[in-house]
């Protein structure tokens, strides 16, 4: 099994799919500064072992333009993975999930989550096998980041 957090997006009745899509694109973005910044983190830390092995957002008109984090070497497991548009996460049956095994990437994985969460409301569902102390990290690393007041999805 091992450890795993699972998503589900959903268009909630009565919510514009343009609204949707900002608000994801938003939350896009700010998942890659968070990336940029926990790197730069490790790299003043001298914890180059713990960075990501690389990410992808917003690249040129045509290419991929969602996002993918990873670890690095031996903290490499499984990418969480978001598509470009709000829209094709839903075509994509909705839910997905991301098993980390609770390497450090786990830490950006749940920051980007937990910004999803706040950007999208209710059309963003999170389940973790972990519980809310586990998130503690990954959500101060999004408030520190975004300078948001995001809360933690995990009860």
């Amino acid at each position: 099994m091992g450890y795993t957090h699972s998503f589900l997006f959903n268009k909630p009745k009565g919510v514009k799919a343009a609204v949707l899509e900002a608000n994801y694109q938003t939350a896009i973005l700010e998942c890659a500064r968070v990336a940029h910044a926990y790197n730069r983190e490790c790299e003043a830390k001298g914890l180059d072992w713990q960075r990501l092995s690389g990410y992808t957002a917003h690249t040129p008109i045509g290419a991929y333009g969602g996002l993918q984090i990873n670890g690095k070497g031996s903290e490499v497991h499984e990418p969480l993975e978001l598509r470009e548009h709000f829209s094709q996460n839903l075509e994509a049956y909705g839910a997905d999930f991301v098993k980390t095994e609770r390497k450090a990437y786990d830490t950006v994985v749940v920051a980007c989550l937990a910004i999803l969460k706040y950007r999208l409301g209710d059309a963003f569902e999170v389940i973790s096998d972990g519980k809310a102390k586990d998130w503690h990290a990954g959500v101060a690393l999004a408030k520190r980041v975004t300078r948001r007041a995001i809360k933690n999805p995990i009860k």
